[in-house]
């Protein structure tokens, strides 16, 4: 049997969540039109009779304010890229060879081998001239890392959410594991995340779908209670935002936006667990929460403090 670790990176909205929620046929990981909704390293398992492969889904890379909820964004990426099997590079037909910089400095270094990973390949047949960028820059990336520890495979073209192409870049996947031992020993295993993780997630995926542009980057979502030996499952959730303007905004006119989104969520969330529930949510002013590290890591976003240096 093949294992291994597989790290997805790439910029925001170039579908690495649409990619892990397509092979393993459920979401797992949520996903929204807005870019950097993925704020988690979220593992994805994948088992079947060639062996395992443990997706690691990141945040997109992007230039991050030092000490805040995006740098913890960036610290997932890391985490990520610390000694992966393999590393699934997804770029966006409609992307620019300079809007790739950033992904390859965090690439720079990393002890891996490297499949990049055209997504939303149907795109290009409705306009062949936006990917014309794409070869030139491949090769690029080839002499670019050419002599370093990250050695590079192939390129593939892929349409995630249509799941085109994706049996083809798994059967290179497997080619270029390790033989050894699954890593997880349930083989109906999905994540390692927690239920009320995931549960967490899709209440989170609505204030994306339901808000205004920027509020759902101010918001996080608490479990705080998760009564699964009830029937129906009785679930609290808090929403955490930053200013008392936005509370109001997240509950809306007589609790018509707090209810829409309660509703939607909580037929996510029965999809998800094949029965019903009952979902309640609060919200709660928590100010500066995305950027004071306590409270940040009170609601699970924990910054690691940077190694000292005992040379």
């Amino acid at each position: 049997m093949k294992s291994g670790v597989v790290a997805l990176v790439g910029r925001p909205n170039v579908g690495k969540s649409t990619f892990l929620n397509c092979v393993l046929q459920e979401q797992i990981s949520i996903v929204t039109p807005k870019a950097q909704t993925t704020r988690d390293q979220v593992r994805g398992i994948r088992t079947e009779e060639r062996g395992q492969i443990v997706f690691v889904d990141t945040p997109g890379i992007h230039r991050a304010k030092e000490g805040g909820i995006n740098e913890y964004m960036i610290q997932e990426v890391k985490r990520a890229l610390d000694h992966p099997d393999l590393v699934l590079y997804l770029i966006d037909p409609g992307s620019k060879p300079e809007a790739e910089s950033r992904v390859l400095e965090h690439l720079t270094g990393v002890d891996s081998r490297l499949i990049v990973v055209v997504n939303k390949s149907d795109l290009l047949k409705r306009s062949p001239d936006s990917g014309s960028w794409i070869g030139p820059w491949i090769e690029n990336v080839r002499k670019e890392i050419s002599g370093t520890r990250l050695h590079y495979l192939d390129s593939v073209r892929i349409a995630a959410g249509r799941n085109e192409g994706v049996d083809p870049l798994l059967s290179m996947i497997f080619e270029n594991l390790p033989e050894g031992a699954p890593l997880y020993d349930d083989p109906d295993s999905l994540t390692d995340r927690p239920l009320r993780f995931v549960v967490s997630e899709l209440i989170r995926k609505q204030l994306f779908m339901n808000l205004g542009d920027e509020l759902p980057y101010s918001c996080a979502v608490e479990i705080e209670s998760f009564k699964d030996r009830m029937k129906p499952v009785r679930i609290s959730a808090l929403i955490h935002v930053e200013r008392e303007s936005q509370k109001g905004m997240v509950i809306g006119a007589k609790g018509q936006k707090i209810k829409e989104i309660g509703t939607k969520a909580r037929e996510e969330i029965e999809a998800l667990m094949g029965e019903r529930i009952f979902l309640e949510l609060r919200v709660k002013v928590s100010e500066s929460w995305t950027s004071e590290a306590r409270k940040m890591k009170g609601l699970g976003y924990a910054l690691e403090k940077p190694k000292k240096d005992h040379r």
